[in-house]
């Protein structure tokens, strides 16, 4: 068995009074989040960084929190791989647009309002992590409140 390990990020901006999660839509069809392998010497964090702007042309994102990792098996050309991806949340600016490179076969991107997040998501293994990111933004805009 061969082990893998990628990184990648849920991204979020602020729109007025919403909240949008940034979703692609991978070469199988189903709606995700930006990812993609380690490179010698680099962080996990600065992995996801670099995957999410090749594959998105999304920049200026601020590093929020780590979410957590999801792993998972599958055959590619007659070897098993056993990948580990490692997940971290980012705010991007709320004028934050999209340059959809074709990066990894991925070519279509939206974003969703935070309350349609989980019927978008085609990957229910990332459920978890996308409920733990939703969390962490509503605990931060609640901190932002108590500020003003």
């Amino acid at each position: 068995m061969r082990h893998e390990i990628s990184a990648g990020g849920i991204i979020y901006r602020r729109r007025g009074v919403h909240i949008e999660i940034f979703f692609i839509k991978d070469p199988y069809g189903r709606w995700t989040f930006p990812k993609g392998h380690q490179e010698s010497g680099e962080t996990l964090i600065e992995t996801a960084i670099r995957e999410i702007e090749e594959e998105t042309g999304l920049s200026h994102l601020r590093f929020i929190a780590p979410i957590g990792r999801t792993s998972f098996h599958f055959r590619q050309k007659g070897h098993l791989i056993q990948k580990a991806v490692h997940f971290f949340l980012f705010e991007a600016l709320p004028t934050a647009q999209e340059k959809m490179t074709g990066e990894g076969a991925i070519w279509e991107a939206s974003w969703i309002r935070a309350h349609q997040a989980f019927s978008m998501s085609g990957y229910r293994n990332l459920d978890r992590l996308l409920s733990k990111a939703l969390r962490l933004i509503a605990e931060q805009g609640r901190r932002m409140m108590r500020k003003r």
